[in-house]
């Protein structure tokens, strides 16, 4: 479903639905102006960038490990694209590995590892609302 208002959206792909509830709540709490995409997996994620008819998210956050075309694949294809490669990309994961982290660095990405406290989940949100744009304040 595409959305045709002016909110700046955050495009998340996450295939546990309880991991994207909790980052929509926190996004919610913290700034209701913006919106929160949900891609299961990174053939979504295509799927919704080359549909959308609205403006691009402002943000994209992958997770690592998901069915079909993981964060890995989804990232060095967003980043192969140039009309998505400039848009912020952040990949959250329970991943600590360090080729994850070294792929994230190397392809001008975010690397956060889930929180386990929801404080800890507020406190990734604002960085995310900063790499999309929000002004601090």
């Amino acid at each position: 479903m595409t959305n045709l208002n002016s909110k700046p959206t955050f495009l998340y792909a996450e295939d546990d639905l309880d991991d994207y509830e909790a980052l929509k709540e926190a996004l919610e709490q913290i700034n209701p102006k913006y919106d929160l995409a949900h891609a299961k997996n990174g053939s979504e994620v295509i799927k919704y960038l080359e549909e959308e008819r609205g403006p691009l998210p402002c943000l994209i956050v992958l997770d690592l490990n998901m069915p079909i075309m993981d964060g890995k694949e989804t990232l060095l294809w967003l980043k192969s694209q140039p009309r998505f490669s400039e848009i912020p990309t952040m990949v959250f994961t329970t991943s600590s590995r360090e080729e994850d982290i070294k792929l994230c660095q190397s392809n001008n990405c975010t690397f956060f590892r889930k929180p386990t406290l929801y404080r800890d989940l507020l406190h990734v949100v604002q960085i995310m609302l900063q790499m999309c744009g929000e002004p601090k304040g």
